[in-house]
């Protein structure tokens, strides 16, 4: 807890917006997705209104599900892999995406069992004993090359931000973005490699 405190004092101190991106790419990103105020999705609405208040028992924040449902629909994500027990979050994804095909793995023999290629995955670093610069390597194989990698969790301890650090070195990724609840890897070849700090 300690450590993720201090992670995120420091985060603030270094993170930026929209205004100190230089990246067409990831400012559309920002300025056309994440930060785009727009009404709730009336499905997405009734999901969210039916939760508990308290996310303190394995649920996330309502903002949060917001954010990777605008992702998804944004990159209009057609395969979609979730790595973890994370129900909730493939649920989100099925909610902005209804006609693509989300699936759901916990190790690493059920990712390679899959026969897909993926455009979006969302990697739960919090809910995994996993290396998540382990599982990284094993669903790059199983990745689109526009394919879109979340990690959940990448300041939960000092091992997950070391692996963090190791994803973000791999000469497969081109633009990573800090977010700190959040990181996110995009694999887009011919690009100039990019890292950025932002509040998500």
């Amino acid at each position: 807890m300690l450590y993720t405190l201090k992670s995120y004092i420091k985060f603030i101190l270094t993170s930026t917006n929209e205004h100190g991106v230089h990246s067409p790419f990831v400012f559309a990103l920002l300025t056309k997705c994440i930060y785009k105020k727009r009404p709730i999705d009336k499905k997405l609405n009734a999901h969210l209104t039916q939760q508990p208040k308290n996310t303190s028992q394995g649920l996330i924040s309502k903002k949060k599900q917001i954010t990777l449902y605008k992702i998804a629909s944004y990159f209009k994500s057609n395969e979609i892999l979730v790595v973890g027990k994370s129900k909730k979050v493939a649920t989100i994804f099925s909610l902005a995406r209804p006609t693509s095909c989300v699936c759901i793995a916990e190790d690493f023999f059920e990712i390679q069992a899959l026969e897909k290629q993926f455009d979006l995955v969302y990697i739960d670093t919090t809910n995994t004993a996993l290396n998540p610069a382990a599982l990284f390597e094993k669903t790059l194989y199983k990745a689109d090359k526009n394919c879109v990698f979340i990690f959940e969790g990448i300041y939960a301890n000092t091992k997950n931000t070391k692996a963090w650090q190791d994803i973000i070195a791999s000469q497969e990724v081109t633009v990573s973005i800090d977010g700190f609840y959040w990181g996110l890897v995009f694999l887009k070849k011919g690009q100039e490699k990019q890292h950025f700090t932002l509040r998500l």
